[in-house]
């Protein structure tokens, strides 16, 4: 029998065929000064480029950089443009490796040998993608790297690149004069650090549309799904599984639209970030005041604030009752044992804050990773059971918040302030879920199912 194509299946198989399947380019490296290892993929030159963010983080595989390059694939399919996926994954702990260098925590010094590292392997990583990064792949921020504090200078120190996303333009746009893409580049640098006011948490420095976008987006997917069911998110019941740029601002534009975060978790405080914490109060927590003492991008300790907890089991973070659930951290965090937590704490509603939340199988005793037909059918597993139960906004949806910002600041004429991104983002988000659930009447379950029908291709 001849097999199907892609366009022919839906929903579960067009996924499975789509994810299964291997990519255009896989490119490792490893460094020659640390142990430092990373991988570029590039799942496809669609319209001839590909885009998706930097990572760094210990535990980084090739199998994740193939996945995030396939979810951003189908997240243009969402926000434009029409490109294909890519993703760079640098498996690397800059902290451990200061300290193994003889470096001591807890002083100023741990701090800055940690950020010289940190920069130095980036440094000879985007050296070694530069080709790429100058006719056809863009990239940006995501775990472990920040676009403001590292992509954006450290491109444009150490290879010249006018903006992260110049591959994009220059391979999706070939026929931008250079009056175009000088323009281009222009609304790019001012955008996506254009200022945006959130006037009740004012701390040291000013917010940026880099800060804020993706949470932003997150929020706007929730909001949608509610009002196509008639509802609001005021006093939705949340719980928020990462407390950094994603779930941070997650829980700031929540507490705007009158929802309570009842409970976050992020990683331990310090530099070395070992641990768990969690806050929970059943009541709402004060947000604010958890953003403003946040260390880093963990939450405070339990010193600055009652509400967290310290060296606590993840489980600990389904222990309040609440209606909608953001996985906001590391990819793969889903397991059948959250979806059975999720369940009895009464959520009902999940916004994938985090690319591919869904558990992967872990390495074996010698440690192999499975093959990617094997992670895909783990996956799609979890997914199907999730789908049954939940309404799930997937993250090519939801997390979508900074590809759109890009395409929106690519295209000459546009404006390149915080209000006009983030109204931008809006407008894009709601179509999506308008797509997902046309009306009140729509099914609440099968939005995962119904998302891979309507946005692979």
């Amino acid at each position: 029998m001849a097999k199907r194509s892609a366009s022919a299946l839906s929903g579960f198989a067009r996924y499975e065929s789509f994810f299964s399947a291997p990519p255009s380019l896989v490119l490792e490296w490893h460094d020659d000064r640390t142990p430092a290892k990373g991988w570029v993929a590039i799942n496809a030159l669609k319209g001839g480029a590909a885009g998706g963010g930097t990572r760094m983080r210990p535990g980084g595989t090739r199998d994740e950089a193939v996945f995030l390059a396939k979810t951003m694939q189908v997240k243009f399919n969402v926000c434009g443009p029409a490109i294909g996926g890519g993703k760079s994954v640098i498996d690397f702990n800059p902290a451990q490796y200061a300290m193994d260098q003889g470096a001591k925590p807890g002083t100023p010094a741990f701090g800055r040998e940690v950020h010289k590292i940190k920069t130095d392997v980036l440094q000879r990583w985007y050296r070694h993608v530069s080709p790429l990064l100058k006719s056809c792949y863009g990239t940006g921020g995501d775990v472990g790297v920040d676009e403001r504090a590292d992509v954006i200078p450290i491109t444009r120190k150490t290879i010249a690149l006018h903006h992260p996303q110049e591959g994009i333009v220059r391979g999706h746009f070939p026929k931008f004069t250079a009056a175009q893409f000088a323009k281009s580049m222009k609304q790019l640098n001012e955008g996506v650090l254009a200022e945006v006011d959130l006037h009740d948490l004012q701390l040291a420095e000013h917010w940026t549309v880099a800060d804020v976008a993706t949470g932003w987006g997150v929020v706007c997917s929730l909001a949608a799904y509610y009002k196509a069911r008639g509802e609001t998110l005021a006093g939705k019941r949340v719980i928020i599984e990462g407390f950094g740029a994603v779930g941070g601002f997650t829980a700031y534009y929540l507490h705007q639209m009158g929802a309570k975060t009842v409970a976050a978790s992020s990683a331990g405080g310090g530099k070395d970030r070992r641990g768990l914490r969690i806050a929970a109060d059943g009541d709402g927590l004060d947000v604010l005041k958890l953003l403003a003492l946040r260390e880093g991008t963990a939450l405070p300790s339990p010193a600055a604030d009652s509400s967290v907890r310290e060296n606590v089991t993840p489980e600990d973070l389904f222990a309040v009752k609440a209606d909608i659930f953001v996985p906001a951290a590391l990819s793969h965090t889903i397991s059948a044992r959250t979806i059975e937590l999720l369940g009895k704490s009464g959520v009902q509603v999940l916004s994938c804050g985090s690319n591919n939340p869904f558990q992967v199988p872990p390495p074996d005793a010698s440690g192999h990773i499975a093959p990617l037909g094997q992670l895909v059918a783990h996956m799609l597993k979890l997914q199907r059971v999730a789908d049954r139960e939940f309404a799930i906004i997937p993250d090519f949806v939801a997390n979508c918040g900074m590809a759109r910002t890009f395409h929106y600041l690519m295209v000459p004429g546009n404006k390149p302030t915080g209000e006009a991104v983030l109204a931008d983002i809006k407008r894009t988000i709601d179509k999506a879920v308008k797509a997902l659930v046309p009306n009140a009447a729509a099914s609440r379950n099968g939005l995962l199912e119904r998302g891979y029908d309507l946005f692979i291709q």
